[in-house]
């Protein structure tokens, strides 16, 4: 996830067939399957904006699918990724960030981000899980 001024972008990796799974039964859709051509962006849109949380000094943050592809990971395994988009009101000074994808399919799911905050290179790394879903926040 990048930050810079009041645009937040981020890219977000998901394994195909764990990602088919949790947009089946979100969508009710049993028969969808994602392919290099059919990666089910605004379902995953909504899918994001359920399971994922983010509030620019105190105010929610929506983000948008602006692209998405596949690719094959280092072990084999298929790969669905998205990069998504927005903007606060002002240039972010504090942000809270709630992200529960998949914790709805995997009682053992792990979820990092890893933040940058331009300008100034700030890095920052979160890590959530099933058994601690709370929000974090990040100041700046």
């Amino acid at each position: 996830m990048v930050i810079e001024g009041r645009t937040i972008a981020l890219r977000i990796r998901l394994f195909k067939d764990d990602l088919e799974k949790a947009l089946q039964q979100f969508g009710g859709k049993a028969d969808l399957h994602l392919t290099a051509d059919v990666r089910a962006d605004s379902l995953f849109g909504a899918y994001f904006g359920m399971a994922v949380t983010l509030a620019a000094d105190g105010k929610r943050v929506s983000l948008r699918v602006s692209s998405s592809g596949t690719e094959t990971d280092a072990s084999s395994q298929d790969v669905v990724w998205y990069v998504l988009e927005g903007e606060s009101g002002a240039a972010i000074a504090k942000l809270a960030i709630l992200n529960g994808i998949m914790f709805e399919r995997f009682r053992d799911q792990q979820n990092l981000i890893q933040l940058l905050r331009e300008p100034g290179g700030v890095r920052k790394t979160l890590y959530f899980v099933t058994t601690d879903p709370r929000e974090q926040v990040v100041s700046f």
